[in-house]
């Protein structure tokens, strides 16, 4: 990692496992990929998340888990996959609010030149890491690829990405789509070490959830091309997702300190995009508050009038109408669309 990345992620809270690294036998030479698995009291899906990792028909990468202070028998799980030589275990001494924290340790403890994250109660499928290595082979000068994925709730899928083809594309692009939607997520990226390490990594110790977006939006702003592949490599299981969940997480989405902390240098038409993308996810997370019954007001004076559109804008005027009123909007809407 480069010094600047040290000194903004230093060790302060790293416990090196007692055990880790002693049964583990490393490869001779560097992996093609580390997969970087954060894991917080998953136990009832470590053990079937880290099976379809090992499934993978592409072999060449390391494993490195990093437990979160995990107390629900996680952390013993994964001194026992430590111990048959299937990854290498690290520890906090204090949980990182989202996993950024973790995921930003796996990544200066990785070997490897590409990092892949993966969520320790989501799924890959087993030609996951082969679609990367097929994509990075012939397109060696990009930092930053991306499989599609799927929204998985229960047996359901509820949101899967459209529209996009595969193939290389350019900043403006991947603005654009982000605007429309979330085309990247955690588990269906694959970043050059160094690109990571000239943004920063995650924004640890900021955010309890939406750092993960903050993070991308940023990527995506800094990079001038990257490939996508429409393949569906893996599957985000929305039943399991308590970061989403928890209410307590939800409050202004973090992109509202985006334009302010980060400054992006970008032409009028990215700068554009990158509005869009900021008023999008904060409405939202307004969006979300109301219909739990809580206040959003605090996050209207964040949203900007450029690149907001019409759609937005309507969404703005009906946030800002009482309860009652905007619940019964909500569902005529959906009476309408059944």
């Amino acid at each position: 990692m480069s010094p600047e990345f040290d000194r903004m992620h230093g060790s302060i809270s790293e416990v090196s496992d007692p055990m880790s690294e002693i049964a583990v036998k490393l490869p001779p030479s560097k992996p093609f990929f580390s997969v970087v698995i954060p894991v917080h009291n998953k136990v009832d899906h470590l053990e079937s998340s880290l099976a379809c990792v090992y499934a993978q028909t592409f072999s060449d990468f390391e494993i490195i888990a990093v437990d979160d202070c995990s107390t629900d028998g996680s952390l013993e799980i994964l001194r026992e996959h430590e111990k048959a030589g299937k990854l290498r275990l690290y520890r906090r001494s204090e949980p990182g609010p989202g996993g950024y924290a973790a995921r930003n340790l796996g990544v200066r403890k990785a070997r490897a030149e590409w990092i892949v994250f993966f969520d320790a109660d989501d799924i890959m499928h087993d030609d996951h890491l082969m679609v990367f290595h097929d994509a990075i082979s012939e397109n060696g000068r990009l930092d930053f690829f991306c499989n599609n994925y799927v929204m998985r709730v229960g047996s359901k899928v509820v949101g899967k990405n459209k529209g996009i083809s595969s193939g290389v594309y350019n900043k403006l692009d991947g603005l654009t789509f982000f605007a429309q939607n979330d085309f990247v997520h955690m588990n269906s990226a694959s970043i050059r070490r160094r690109l990571i390490e000239k943004l920063g990594g995650f924004p640890e110790g900021r955010y309890k959830r939406g750092g993960d977006v903050y993070f991308w939006v940023k990527l995506l702003a800094d990079i001038e091309a990257f490939y996508y592949s429409d393949m569906v490599t893996s599957e985000w299981l929305l039943d399991n997702s308590f970061v989403t969940k928890n209410p307590d997480n939800l409050t202004v989405h973090p992109l509202a300190d985006f334009i302010k902390t980060e400054r992006p240098r970008l032409d009028e038409m990215c700068d554009i995009q990158l509005r869009r993308i900021i008023n999008r996810k904060i409405i939202a997370w307004a969006t979300e508050k109301r219909l739990q019954g809580r206040g959003c007001y605090h996050d209207f004076p964040h949203v900007s009038l450029k690149g907001l559109g019409y759609e937005n804008m309507l969404r703005l005027l009906l946030l800002s109408m009482p309860l009652s009123i905007y619940h019964g909007a909500i569902t005529m809407k959906r009476t309408w669309r059944a």
